[in-house]
Parts: structure tokens; sequence; C-alpha cells
């Protein structure tokens, strides 16, 4: 499975993991993609607006600092196994790497990033500590910031102002309003929830519906899996009770068909990933532009969250050129240039100054719900069986929402399944 995105933000899947393994066997070949140590630096991206993003940045640091930039454009579903295999050769990894967040426990555990945090406490143009908190956490593997977040992406809602005008609805801030408004929706002839339930990625979105009612995935620093809890039965009886609002296109998928089906204009509210506001703002994507908004998920207790999601980008472990990788990363991602970032379509790293930046604001209206949630919100556990977790998970809600399986059947399964993926593991955190 791909997740292709709005933002660029994509999931890893077991075939990637399997990918991932292989190169950690394979020596001798690959390509060394290190450039000269004075001049030259390479970057491996993967297509996404963040990329483009890069690249439009990149002649300016070119100018400013005579350091040329090579971009290395890299398949989504390569990008992890080729980055891990570039580092086992001695200067002959990337200076620079984009990578998504379910790929950092890989790449870090196996050696093909490097800490920088110190050098981002210590980067005045960065300015990290204009940087929530969670969204720092979002980028440490075991308590080392191997990463700056190139963007955050959290699942917030999303709902059809108009439809929600027409029907007298307001933005549901509990779950109860939430199945509320999608059963005055749906009598009124629209749908009233647009929820992924596809046998390859839904249980991003099921696990979503977890974390907001105060649910985990797994005991706090255990490897034990926790989905035998009241908060996440409660979660997962609402989650299925939506399937019946739901488009049949979104039932049987995931981000992409959800956001396809909301620009149709028949769809009331969803919660999926920020990035996807770029597709819903675009006349010829969209039949919605400027009949939208945002808001944070509901929330069920001081224990909810949302989940947190989004692009990553670091150093990596073997640069021949470190110094002038981390020239690029504070050019490219220091405060000073966030501004035509933005302006060159990527979805945002979530800056707190971007609060006061009207023409952000103007920009990208949704920024306010995009900091709050960053704020508060969490990341799923990164740990190298992620993508065989949620692939596991993704089948057992599909076979759930299709073969009329019980909230409770499927929970005591889903909890049953992680336990035994994670059987013998004894660090998770």
């Amino acid at each position: 499975m791909r997740q292709p995105r709005a933002r660029g933000a994509r999931r890893v899947t077991a075939t990637v993991a399997a990918a991932i393994t292989t190169t950690l066997v394979i020596a001798g070949c690959g390509e060394d993609a290190g450039g000269s140590e004075d001049k030259t630096i390479t970057v491996a991206i993967s297509s996404s607006p963040s990329a483009t993003a890069l690249k439009a940045l990149a002649p300016g640091f070119e100018k400013e600092t005579g350091i040329k930039v090579e971009f290395v454009d890299i398949p989504y579903a390569q990008l992890a196994a080729k980055t891990l295999l570039a580092a086992k050769q001695p200067k002959g990894g990337y200076d620079v790497v984009q990578f998504d967040s379910p790929m950092l426990a890989p790449l870090a555990g196996g050696g093909a990033l490097t800490d920088i945090g110190g050098r981002a406490e210590g980067s005045s143009s960065y300015d990290y500590a204009d940087i929530p908190d969670q969204v720092k956490d979002y980028a440490k593997y075991r308590n080392t910031t191997y990463g700056l977040p190139l963007s955050t992406e959290p699942y917030v809602l999303w709902y059809n102002s108009d439809l929600f005008s027409k029907n007298n609805l307001k933005p549901p801030t509990t779950w109860d309003e939430y199945t509320a408004n999608a059963t005055k929706l749906k009598a009124a002839g629209a749908y009233g929830s647009d929820s992924g339930f596809g046998s390859e990625i839904g249980a991003y979105y099921w696990l979503e519906t977890i974390y907001t009612f105060g649910g985990r995935l797994l005991k706090e620093g255990t490897c034990t899996p926790a989905l035998d809890s009241p908060e996440v039965l409660a979660a997962t009886k609402t989650y299925l009770s939506l399937k019946d609002t739901t488009p049949a296109t979104a039932v049987n998928g995931g981000g992409n068909e959800m956001t396809t089906a909301f620009v149709q204009g028949d769809v009331g509210q969803m919660i999926n990933a920020t990035g996807y506001y770029s597709i819903m703002a675009d006349p010829k994507q969209s039949k919605i532009p400027g009949k939208f908004a945002a808001a944070v998920p509901p929330l069920a207790g001081d224990q909810g969250r949302t989940l947190l999601f989004g692009w990553l980008i670091g150093l990596g472990k073997n640069s021949s050129s470190p110094e002038n990788g981390w020239k690029f990363l504070e050019y490219a991602m220091g405060k000073a240039n966030q501004s035509t970032f933005i302006e060159q379509g990527a979805p945002p790293p979530a800056r707190k100054s971007l609060l006061t930046d009207a023409e952000a604001q103007k920009s990208l209206p949704y920024l306010k719900t995009l900091i709050d949630a960053a704020e508060t919100g969490v990341h799923l556990p990164y740990i190298s069986q992620m993508p065989e977790i949620i692939t596991a998970l993704s089948a057992q809600l599909s076979s759930a929402a299709t073969g009329g399986q019980s909230a409770e059947q499927l929970v005591k399964a889903a909890n049953d399944k992680v336990a035994s993926i994670l059987d013998g593991e004894d660090d998770c955190s």
C-alpha cells in the first residue's frame, strides 16, 4: 500500500518494511550519493509538495553560500531502503534525507541518520523554541532528535460549512455530537461522515478515533498492547457505527478516497490529515473551495489526543559534508524562509510564530487549528513492527466492517494480533 497525500507524507507498508530488512544484509552495491566536501551536497527527496518547495529554495541557498545542491528523487516505497543502503558505504550516505515518520525507527536504528538535537537547539536562525514540544518529540527516536519537522500534519476535523449551515449544525466537540451530526446529515440526504475502513490503511483512521477517546495502541513504556481497554471498545463501537453514513468509496479506502468523496460537496464531516487541504482548496480538484473549515477533533476527556503525521528531514549519518548539509537545513527550514516555503505550496511545519503571520494565515486559514492540534497531539509508537501492525489491523477492521463482526470481537482479535507481532520485543520506547 502506498498512501500518497496532498502533503506528501505517506505510509510505510509491510512491503517497504521487508525491503528495509533486505537492505540491511546487502553489501557492496548501491549508489554513492555523497557530494564533494566543500561545494556539493546531496539531498534525498521523495515526490511531494514538500520536496517541490525544497527544490524551489535551493537556488537561493546556492547563490548565498556557493554550495551546490543535488537532489536525488527516490520513489516513496524505496526511500527508506535506499537511504539505509547508501549509509552502509563510508562517506557514501546522503547529506540530507527527507523521510516519513514511520521510517524514523528503521532509519535511526539502522544507522542512517545522525543526532541533530544540539544543532537545532543552538541555531538562532532555526529557532527551535518556536516549535511546540509535541512536534519536537515527533522528530525524536529514543529521546534523540534525528530530524526537523518538514511538514506537520495532525488529523483534524474537516467539515462542510455550507452543509452545516443549511442543517443548523455546529462543529462537534464531543463524539456524541459528531454522531448526532452524522445522523442529521444522513436524514437530510447527505453523507454524515467520511471514514476509511480499507484493508491496507484503514487502521490509521481507526487508531485516530481510539486516541481521541483516550485509548492507546500500547501501554505506556511497554510493548504490551492496550487495545483491550474500555476507551478502545467505546471508540471502536463509535467508529463502526459511522460506516453506514460514509460513502462506499471511502469505506473501502483511506485518506485519498475520503478526500475524493469530501470534495464532491455532499459529505458533511471527516477527520483527516491537514495535508489534504491543498486538494480541498483547489478548484480544479474540488467543488468546495471556500465552503469548508477545520477544527480540533472531538477529544473524549483529558487523555484524548489526535495523531501527528508529516514529513521529517535530517542529516545522513555518513554525510561527507554534514556542516554544509546543516547549512541547507537551516536555510530551508529556518524561521526567515517559512513564508517562502509555504508560498511554494508545501504544508508548513507547526511554528507557533505562524499564528502572528497574517500572510500565512490568509493563505492557510486552517493554521490555528493545525497548531492547536499539534501542541497536544501524539505520534504512534516508533517501532520497526509498525508497518506490520497497521497492515494487520487494517485487514481486521475491513473484515469487521464488511462481515458484521462486533466491536468486542474486533478489539479482542486486534489486541491478540498486536501481542503476537510484538512477542519477545522488550523495547517499544
